[in-house]
C-alpha cells in the first residue's frame, strides 16, 4: 500500500536505506539533498515492493504544486523492482492537493498508461568510466583532441559551494536569465553540504589567479555526476570545460563509475558530451495540470 508521508512523519534514516535497496537509486534523492533543495518535501512510500517517491512541492497563488528543482535532474519513482504498474500505481496516488506538476524523472521510469498527463522525452548522456584513461581517450572526437593540445597558461584549484554558485551566476545564470537561478540558494546549500559528506567537489581552473571555469561533480553509489558548470569567455577561449572533464575522467577512470554529464536537449551541450564518447540516455518529463480554469489556459 502506497502511504503518503507529511515531511515530519517522514524517517530520514529509513529513507535514505530504502533508496539503498533501490536499483535505479541516483543521488539526487538522498534526504540530506532533498532537505536543502526542497525543505519541507513529502513522499510517497510502499513498504511492500520498496518502493519510493519524493514530492519536492511549491506553493503559488494559494496552489500546491510539484517542481524540479535546480540542480536535481532527475527524481520520480525509485524501486527495488521498478515497473510500469508500480510507477502507475504512484502517479496515481500523488496527492489531489498537487493539481499542478513540472517534475523531472529517473530513467528507469518510461512508460505507463496515462490520463491527461504530457511525457516529453529528454536527453542525458553518460560515460562508462571502467577502461583505462587512454582507451576512453581514444573515443574522444578529433574536435575534442585537438582542443585538448591547444596551450594555455591556467592553474588548477578548489572552490567553496558559494565560490563557485557566485560564478554560475555570472556566467551561466547572466546568460540564461532569472528563471537558471531560481533556487540558487538551495543548489549552494546541496553542493555545501555534500562537500562535507565527501560527495561532491569543485574543480576550477584559474588565469592568473581568477577562475575562469569550474564544474562541480557529485559521485555516490557507482555514478559521478557533472552536476553543474560555469565558464567565462576567458574560460571558453582557454577550451577550460574540455580539460575540466578530461582531467576528471582521467581521475575516475579505471574504476566501476559511469560519468553522468546531467546532459541536455540544448545541441551544443550535447554535441559537447557526446564529443568525449558519452551515449544518450532518455527520461521523462511529466507535466501535470488539472488546475481549475481559467488559470489551466495560462500554465499550458
Amino acid at each position: 500500500m502506497i502511504r503518503h508521508l507529511r515531511h515530519n512523519e517522514i524517517d530520514k534514516e529509513r529513507w535514505d536505506a530504502s533508496l539503498l535497496q533501490c536499483v535505479n537509486r541516483m543521488w539526487y534523492a538522498q534526504s540530506w539533498v532533498l532537505d536543502c533543495a526542497s525543505p519541507g518535501w513529502e513522499a510517497l512510500v510502499d513498504d511492500s515492493v520498496q518502493a519510493v517517491m519524493p514530492l519536492t512541492h511549491r506553493r503559488k497563488w494559494g496552489i500546491d504544486y510539484l517542481f524540479q528543482p535546480l540542480g536535481l535532474q532527475q527524481l520520480g519513482v525509485f524501486a527495488a523492482q521498478p515497473s510500469a504498474e508500480v510507477h502507475a500505481r504512484f502517479m496515481d496516488a500523488l496527492p489531489k492537493r498537487f493539481r499542478y506538476a513540472d517534475i523531472l524523472l529517473n530513467e528507469a521510469m518510461q512508460t505507463w498508461e496515462l490520463d491527461d498527463d504530457r511525457l516529453i522525452p529528454c536527453t542525458n548522456q553518460v560515460l562508462p568510466l571502467n577502461a583505462g584513461v587512454e582507451q576512453i581517450r581514444a573515443a574522444y572526437a578529433k574536435g575534442h583532441r585537438r582542443n585538448l593540445k591547444e596551450r594555455y597558461s591556467v592553474s588548477w584549484s578548489m572552490l567553496s559551494a558559494t565560490e563557485f554558485t557566485r560564478l554560475f551566476a555570472a556566467t551561466t545564470g547572466k546568460r540564461y536569465g532569472r528563471s537558471a537561478l531560481r533556487g540558487l540558494a538551495g543548489l549552494t546549500e546541496v553542493i555545501e553540504q555534500g562537500i562535507a559528506n565527501g560527495q561532491c567537489e569543485v574543480v576550477a581552473l584559474s588565469h592568473e589567479g581568477k577562475p575562469i571555469a569550474a564544474a562541480c561533480f557529485a559521485t555516490w553509489q557507482g555514478r559521478t555526476i557533472l552536476l553543474k558548470s560555469a565558464n567565462t569567455e576567458e574560460g571558453h577561449d582557454a577550451r577550460a570545460m574540455f580539460r575540466i572533464v578530461d582531467a576528471w575522467i582521467e581521475r575516475m577512470s579505471g574504476r566501476d563509475l559511469l560519468l553522468d554529464f546531467a546532459g541536455s536537449n540544448t545541441p551544443s551541450v550535447a554535441r559537447f558530451n557526446a564529443g568525449f564518447g558519452a551515449q544518450p540516455k532518455v527520461y521523462l518529463r511529466l507535466m501535470r495540470n488539472r488546475l481549475p480554469l481559467p488559470l489551466r489556459w495560462i500554465k499550458r
